[in-house]
């Protein structure tokens, strides 16, 4: 090598190590995330706040583009999940008959008691359900909301309900539990459910709770049926590939935190809000429009559908070890 060359070599070597003192270099994840509801929607407010503090504790190694309600539904987000053009998403589809279960009445307890199922018995199970089809890791399940029952004549018991038409979503659990009340399901399309109340198509409807005061369903159907209609949950996926290329001490930092912030800041939240809605239906609707019906009537409605999927769908027994879940 020549001497003047020599130099060069030296002096380059010279500003890297500088740099590299001055400033650490980092290997950056830069990952895209979506949701198909907009900025206000609660999961998207708690998920904004999640990955401004992932990029906080990694200290910028991991950082997160999110896009609320501007790329397409949910079945397309999923689906370019796994395909690769999104690192992640949540949102109540799947298309998997192991999540669809979950909204089946009876099943759980109650919100507390679905989180300590699936955090613990079920998770390594969803997970590679989830794994499977999608290719992607289970962050885990957002607490979205309840499901409610909304009818048009005023039910005094649960024999009210049998033979009324009642809108569904394609969903297993809810079209089953529907059944098992003695109502006939009518699955339809979310932005048709407003008008077929209103023509006299149907005569209820069951959709998830915190949305029936903002579509103003109180105008085509009078009474909300108070008790939990099946449990609502977004499920929350990055892609595999994203998360293989996040180190492991990130990887185990980012789980817990979504534990933590999932029952802080958005199962709290949603818990405080829910006597709210109630109020203001009543409020648009009129006294003694939301009513509560007998539970124990509906968990013996609902349990012998509830055992029969949950077996089914998940393996013998698997309705035994939820209920035996403390």
């Amino acid at each position: 090598m020549k001497r003047r060359d020599a130099i060069k070599a030296i002096g380059a070597a010279a500003i890297v190590s500088q740099v590299g003192l001055s400033k650490p270099a980092q290997a950056q994840v830069k990952l895209r995330y979506s949701n198909a509801s907009n900025a206000g929607y609660l999961a998207n407010v708690v998920m904004t706040e999640y990955w401004q503090e992932v990029a906080k504790r990694t200290n910028g190694e991991v950082q997160c583009e999110v896009f609320w309600g501007t790329l397409g539904g949910e079945q397309a987000l999923l689906n370019g999940v796994s395909l690769g053009t999104l690192d992640g998403y949540h949102g109540a589809y799947t298309g998997m008959r192991e999540f669809d279960l979950f909204y089946t009445v009876g099943l759980f307890r109650d919100y507390e008691h679905a989180a300590r199922v699936i955090n613990g018995p079920l998770r390594d199970k969803l997970q590679k359900a989830f794994e499977a089809k999608y290719k992607v890791h289970m962050l885990g399940l957002g607490r979205a909301g309840a499901f409610a029952l909304q009818v048009k004549p005023k039910p005094a018991s649960w024999n009210d309900v049998r033979n009324l038409k009642v809108r569904v979503g394609p969903i297993e659990g809810v079209v089953e539990s529907v059944k098992a009340v003695g109502a006939n399901p009518v699955t339809m399309a979310f932005n048709e459910v407003y008008t077929a109340l209103q023509q006299g198509v149907v005569d209820g409807q069951v959709t998830l709770g915190t949305l029936v005061v903002t579509m103003k369903y109180y105008e085509v159907v009078k009474h909300w049926i108070r008790n939990d209609f099946g449990l609502g949950f977004d499920k929350v996926v990055l892609s595999q590939r994203a998360w293989g290329r996040i180190k492991p001490e990130h990887q185990k930092m980012m789980q817990d935190l979504f534990f933590e912030m999932e029952e802080k800041k958005w199962y709290q939240v949603l818990k405080q809000n829910a006597d709210g809605f109630f109020k203001k239906w009543e409020e648009a609707a009129g006294p003694g429009t939301v009513v509560k019906l007998n539970e124990a009537e509906l968990q013996k409605l609902a349990a012998p559908t509830a055992q029969r999927l949950a077996d089914e769908i998940l393996g013998p027994g698997t309705y035994k070890t939820i209920q035996d879940t403390k």
